[in-house]
């Protein structure tokens, strides 16, 4: 067996399965794409759940890929076996209801087994099937040749695909048996039937056979149409070629390995008998060096992406895997940061296949190493926790182990290594408990989501045609109906109701790439269909969604005609799009990433990745920017050309998380904007008129959402609004200071307000509103707060001359206010009494507010021995029905019931000796 790289592996999988006939896919992003289901793409199927439930048509009916794919289900497992990884290559080959088991299995068998592609000795592999899959097993052993001893009947656990409700089958797996040095107790061919953890037996090849729906109750039903999902892990394939103990001695992963060796004095051994080695500090360091290998090829592919390290979902996933490896790193030695210089060793290895890594370089090694010097900080918090805690307690407990591990990225493993090394023991079991919790929340909190949907027959069999003419044709008349449904069954007509409506020809733009539906009217004499939404069928058909006045028919001959104000400010709306983003790559640099937008007639929106926070300058550079490419009057060019030359040819921008067809359509704005786009735009860029971004907000880690309008009808519109509601925000201001300005006068904030009075609406106008109406309301904060001193020195003026009783060498004050009182004035007027009275005691009562009465209480400084004022309100609560405390000096309580004040405020002491 010739020892093939993975790179060459790769491409004889893709060239294998193009051979028969099979449309290659790129391999998308790893941020998933309206699919909320999931935080990562996980597998090489999960990019393709809409051609398998029928809601989209696939490209062709026989897919191959090779896609990267991150889980992390099982983190802590990385580095102690031999095959588990964050990021792995899954090599897949699919049929969406074209062939099915005989054709699967026959093009698996080929690929292994022949001389010109892997050609692995036929003799070493063993398949499971399904025990009621009869016509996989005949297929293994009638057409194949296997033996009855190499084809092995498995359950539904090992052998049945299947995620709850929707598709599901049987699958047949194929085993590659490495030879007994692998099997040290020698327990052979029991370990592949019972289905025992092994090193021997390793699977290469997984072929599900989609052919059941899953009703969800416990029945099954023939799917309307079968599929095959198949997928092989690149790694284990190169292990086994390369004849490598285990996934981390491959190509994959060696290079980073003795990369990272260059950094450290510690060494990776092994040898044919690695896994077995008793040198127990050899493994500590072989297993630091996995974890290292393993967690920075998915970080480097995951920043490469657009997910940056942060403190929730994806980010916090990028953030716990450099925090984990760079823990690892110190046990090797590497106190200081260092990840950030293996990221190159990462790119040379991948970036054959995976060529965007090298533009990316420069933004992942700064996004891993200023998450790297972070971590060395909080590290040093992290131990002097794990210190206290050891000193204080002596043991790790569950809550300081899942702190250390959530809070400060300590794995378990090293928590328990260190309190080994301590003598102390770690409550590991309560912490899996408090793991698995969190990981019940997480999944909690996303159970509603279905992970692939229930194959529906209406629309894997909605095959009727249907023609877009909207780039050309605004309305169409005398067009037939081809199509109609409603709750998932064809109708002949609709009455007076809702259903959904195909025509043979449409200029109705259905609602994809980021740009909103089309919506208008269907008319047929006197019935109306007004159309509400469209959406892309399996078949590419535009299925009207319409509510119907009167009635509708089967091959009705209808006219047509989209809301033709909605699509020519949609137009100028997405070509906006398209011109800021290229502006925000040049402005902030070409890292940046499109991983969303939105655009209809109103408004524009445009997600992007970014790995630091967006300044105000930046913001309004982009959007002069912008509107200079507007005024440059570019037009713009609609160029249809197949993918390859679209890239290579045009350097046309691709979202490789979204699919495209073997024709792509390109939108180009001269030099200065070239993306493959299916929507509609502007002729020249002079059309949109106007940009004004109206906001910007932090969507996660490194992913910003900005926001923006164009048109110069809807930009006016908009200002108009806003100036409203911002003026109309101050003169509720400005009405409270005119309300107190004849105790307190401010001349600066009467200057800002006539300068507010007196702008008139525009673009700079409202940036400069936005700037005073921020000094206007600073500047009234500060005159609120002298207005409030003002107002209590006043009222404490007014009232400092009390009355006062004596009883005891004590001084008592008691009064009952006639007006609301603030109950800081109260406490001020107190703060008074008691720095003139050493020996007094306070009672001061506003029941003007029967909502909110309420009762302060002060005790001078030489009497606190004896009464405490916080003392005294909580006797008192349970009689006033109130709620309040305080401390020794000054406390307060509001209340409900004011039946005892009279008696408490006659005889204060004579009540709390009664009561106390």
């Amino acid at each position: 067996m010739t020892k093939l790289t993975a790179n060459v592996i790769r491409k004889m999988w893709l060239d294998f399965f193009r051979s028969k006939n099979h449309y290659e896919l790129p391999s998308v992003s790893l941020i998933p794409v309206d699919d909320p289901s999931l935080l990562w793409i996980n597998s090489g199927v999960a990019t393709l759940k809409p051609y398998f439930d029928g809601r989209k048509t696939s490209p062709a009916p026989r897919l191959t890929n090779s896609q990267k794919s991150i889980r992390t289900n099982d983190i802590e497992n990385v580095g102690y076996t031999a095959r588990h990884h964050t990021l792995f290559e899954m090599l897949g080959n699919f049929s969406i209801g074209d062939y099915f088991k005989k054709e699967a299995i026959i093009y698996a068998w080929e690929f292994l087994t022949d001389k010109k592609w892997i050609g692995f000795d036929s003799s070493k592999l063993y398949v499971t099937v399904y025990k009621d899959d009869q016509e996989a097993y005949d297929v293994w052993h009638n057409v194949i040749g296997l033996s009855p001893d190499r084809i092995i009947k498995g359950g539904k656990y090992t052998n049945f695909w299947e995620i709850g409700e929707g598709p599901c089958g049987p699958n047949t797996e194929i085993f590659y048996d490495r030879g007994e040095k692998y099997d040290p107790e020698h327990i052979g061919i029991k370990l592949l039937k019972e289905d025992l953890e092994n090193d021997r037996y390793l699977e290469v090849w997984n072929i599900v056979f989609s052919q059941y729906n899953n009703n969800g109750d416990g029945t099954y039903t023939d799917l309307p149409r079968k599929n095959i999902d198949t997928g092989a892990g690149l790694e284990r394939i190169t292990s086994i070629i390369q004849e490598t103990p285990t996934n981390f001695e491959t190509d994959l992963f060696m290079p980073i390995i003795k990369a990272t060796e260059k950094l450290t004095k510690g060494k990776y051994h092994y040898d044919e008998t690695a896994l077995f080695t008793g040198d127990s500090q050899q493994i500590k360091i072989n297993t630091a060096f996995k974890v290292i290998a393993d967690h920075l090829r998915a970080v480097t592919f995951a920043i490469a992406d657009g997910a940056f390290p942060g403190n929730k979902d994806r980010g916090y996933v990028i953030r716990r895997l450099i925090r984990r490896a760079s823990l690892y790193g110190k046990k090797i030695g590497l106190e200081q940061a260092f990840l950030y210089q293996l990221v190159q060793t990462v790119i040379t290895i991948m970036s054959e296949y995976y060529t965007y890594l090298i533009e990316k370089q420069i933004i992942i090694e700064q996004a891993v190493l200023d998450e790297e010097n972070k971590f060395l900080k909080t590290l040093e918090q992290g131990t002097k926790l794990f210190n206290e805690v050891k000193t204080k307690y002596g043991l790790i407990s569950k809550e300081h182990a899942f702190r250390l591990f959530e809070s400060y990225g300590f794995p378990i493993e090293l928590i328990e290594e260190e309190a080994q090394e301590a003598g102390i023991k770690v409550d590991r079991a309560g912490f899996e408990e408090l793991l698995a919790n969190a990981k019940e929340i997480s999944r909690t909190n996303r159970k509603d989501i279905k992970a692939i949907h229930l194959q529906s027959n209406l629309f894997t069999h909605l095959d009727v045609a249907s023609v877009f003419v909207g780039y050309e044709q605004e309305q169409v008349n005398n067009v037939e109906i081809v199509f109609m449904f409603a709750n998932d069954k064809s109708v002949s007509e609709l009455t007076n109701t809702t259903g959904y409506i195909i025509l043979k020809e449409t200029p109705f733009y259905a609602e994809k790439g980021g740009q909103a539906a089309d919506r208008g009217l269907i008319l047929k004499d006197n019935n109306t269909a007004y159309v509400l939404d469209v959406q892309q069928g399996p078949n590419k058909q535009h299925l009207h969604y319409v509510k119907v006045d009167g009635t509708l028919k089967m091959n009705d001959l209808v006219n047509v005609s989209i809301d033709s104000d909605r699509r020519f400010y949609t137009r100028k709306n997405h070509s906006g799009t398209h011109l800021i983003h290229a502006t925000l790559r040049e402005v902030l640099g070409s890292h940046v990433m499109q991983t969303g937008s939105y655009n209809d007639d109103e408004r524009l929106r445009i997600d992007i990745t970014h790995n630091k926070s967006i300044s105000s300058a930046e913001i309004m550079a982009v959007e002069a920017a912008v509107i200079k490419a507007i005024h440059a009057a570019i037009p713009c060019e609609i160029i249809y050309t197949d993918m390859q030359r679209a890239l290579t040819v045009h350097h046309a921008l691709a979202f490789f998380t979204e699919k495209y067809d073997e024709e792509v359509r390109i939108i180009k704005f001269g030099t200065y904007s070239c993306e493959l786009c299916g929507g509609t735009h502007v002729a020249n860029s002079q059309d949109v008129e106007d940009l004004l971004i109206t906001g910007i907000e932090s969507k996660g880690a490194g992913t910003f959402r900005i926001h923006a309008i164009t048109s110069n009808k809807t930009i006016a519109s908009y200002l108009n609004e806003q100036f409203l509601k911002e003026k109309t925000d101050v003169v509720n201001y400005f009405e409270k200071y005119n309300q107190g300005k004849f105790i307190l006068v401010d001349e600066q904030l009467e200057e800002i307000w006539d300068q507010i009075s007196n702008l008139t609406v525009s673009k700079e106008n409202w940036k400069l509103l936005k700037q005073l109406v921020n000094q206007f309301k600073d500047c009234f904060k500060q005159w609120q707060k002298k207005y409030d001193n003002v107002v209590i020195q006043n009222f404490v003026k007014q009232y400092n001359m009390l009355p006062l009783q004596e009883n005891n060498n004590i001084k008592i004050l008691t009064h009952q206010f006639s007006t609301n009182v603030d109950v800081n004035a109260l406490k001020v007027l107190i703060d008074d009494y008691k720095a003139r009275y050493s020996n007094i005691l306070i009672f001061f009562v506003d029941m003007n507010d029967l909502k909110q009465q309420k009762l302060v209480i002060g005790v001078g400084e030489m009497i606190q021995d004896k009464y405490q004022a916080g003392h005294i309100i909580r006797q008192l609560n349970p009689l006033l029905d109130g709620k309040g405390g305080g401390n020794n000096s000054v406390a307060q309580s509001g209340f409900k019931n004011n039946t005892i004040i009279a008696e408490l405020l006659s005889d204060p002491l004579g009540f709390l000796q009664k009561h106390g």
